[in-house]
Order: C-alpha cells, then structure tokens, then sequence
C-alpha cells in the first residue's frame, strides 16, 4: 500500500467501522480514538493540497509578469543592436549573454562544412565507382 493510499484507506476503515459496528472497540480502540489517530494525516494531506494550488497559482501568475521583461530585454537587445556605436558585434551585446553577428556567421560557416564534407562522405559510401 503506497502512501498516498493508506489515508483513503483509513478513512474507509473509519467509515465501515462506524457505520457497521460503531460500539464495538478493536485493538484497544474505538471507532473515536481511531479517528483521532488518522486526523493528522489528513490535515497533512490538505496542507499540501493548498500549498499545491498556491504553487500552481504564484506560477501563473511568474508566467504572466514574465511576459513584460521578454518583450523589454528583446526590445533593448534590439536597441543595442541598431546603435550604431554598438551594433551587432558590440562587446556589450556579449556581456548581456548574446552571441556577436560574427561569432554566429563562423559557427553557421562551420557548421555548413561539416554538413557538405558528412554529405560527401555519405556519396562516397553509396557509390559503386568508388573504390575502397
């Protein structure tokens, strides 16, 4: 029995119990005692429901006032940008965490090599003229 389990099944005990030998005492308890044992599991379980909501809640509510700085830091990484004392390589731009228009124009060059020498490769594996 998981632990998410045993509370729901303490309550049908509780419930049965009640409801079907209400007088009767087991293991040296009565129904009343029995409840009182299980009570604090169950106001655990509604803490964490409410702390649960609230979490959800306070993240809507993140996710909703997060929109606001997207749209101002992509406005001022624009505006660092079209400066025409910054521009697109400015050394400002890679201190905020953006990568220089060079820097990206050398990875994507890279990046095109290695796709064209891959491409050649793969021709020179499906090609039946070629010798190995």
């Amino acid at each position: 029995m998981t632990d998410s389990d045993i509370y729901d099944k303490a309550l049908v005990v509780a419930d049965m119990w009640g409801s079907m030998r209400p007088n009767k005492s087991f293991f040296g308890m009565t129904r009343d005692d029995f409840a009182k044992k299980i009570f604090a599991s169950g106001e655990a379980r509604k803490e964490l429901a409410q702390l649960d909501t609230q979490v959800r809640d306070a993240l809507n509510r993140r996710d909703k006032a997060d929109r606001i700085p997207r749209r101002v830091v992509l406005r001022v990484v624009n505006g660092v940008k079209g400066d025409p004392e910054e521009g697109e390589d400015s050394e400002l731009l890679a201190a905020m965490g953006y990568l220089p228009h060079t820097a990206r124009s050398s990875i994507v060059s890279a990046a095109r090599k290695i796709k064209n020498a891959a491409k050649a490769a793969d021709k020179t594996d499906e090609d039946p003229e070629v010798k190995h």
